[in-house]
């Protein structure tokens, strides 16, 4: 799934960040699937758009998104050093390449990620070299040993947006994420993005009945389905 840079969703996430005046964002969910990837994608290309030199850092150990290209040149310290990256599983023939952090492979360096201080620390050094810098994490619920904690990474970043996969993450999830995140020392909770994916709009659902008419002529099917698009009150979800 692919959600365009320039989509009106993301330009309001974009424009609630820059007023808060923030340059590190966090960005996770409950469970896995809820689109926190996807988001954090579309969220560094609408960065990249404005100008701002950014960095997306892959922290999702559980389902890890980013490789480095097989042409990068070996570091010191890969898994802190910035290296091209590109989109792991992708269906597209050409898939997107950003500027960013793979998840890392050194334990010391997960253990490291795993100290609020120090990855604070290591998000202000790559501060100094990046306008902005997106977080990618693994979601807030699933607790292992493996995981670098989102609340961790939460607190390390200016702001934070809560992912929630409509009709299917529980209310009681999305609560207990929440008070996790609350009771962080230094969280700034920016709000909550529903995704909408499981659950079409009403506007979606009609225009898919007009692609069946195919006696009428595409001119008047599309413009049927203009019109059905650009209503506000069949855009919203059923």
């Amino acid at each position: 799934m692919t959600i365009p840079a320039t989509h009106a969703e993301i330009e309001e996430l974009y424009l609630n960040a820059e007023l808060k005046q923030c340059r590190s964002i966090c960005l996770t969910a409950c469970n896995s699937g809820e689109g926190t990837t996807t988001l954090a994608k579309a969220l560094t290309e609408r960065y990249l758009l404005a100008g701002y030199k950014t960095l997306l850092v892959d922290l999702n150990v559980f389902r890890p998104s980013l490789v480095p290209l097989d042409f990068n040149i070996p570091s010191e310290n890969s898994d802190t050093s910035s290296q091209l990256l590109q989109e792991q599983n992708s269906d597209s023939s050409s898939p997107k390449v950003f500027l960013g952090v793979s998840v890392p492979s050194d334990p010391k360096t997960r253990l490291q990620f795993k100290d609020p201080i120090q990855l604070r620390k290591q998000t202000e050094r790559w501060l100094e070299e990046y306008d902005r810098v997106v977080f990618d994490t693994s979601p807030i619920l699933n607790v292992n040993q493996n995981n670098i904690p989102a609340q961790v990474v939460a607190n390390a970043c200016d702001g934070t947006y809560l992912v929630v996969l409509s009709g299917v993450t529980m209310t009681n999830q999305v609560t207990e994420a929440t008070q996790i995140l609350n009771d962080a020392t230094s969280v700034q909770l920016l709000g909550s993005v529903l995704n909408y994916r499981d659950q079409p709009s009403l506007a979606s659902e009609i225009c898919r009945e007009i692609d069946r008419l195919s006696w009428l002529p595409n001119r008047v099917t599309n413009w049927m389905k203009t019109k059905v698009r650009n209503n506000r009150f069949l855009s919203q979800s059923i």
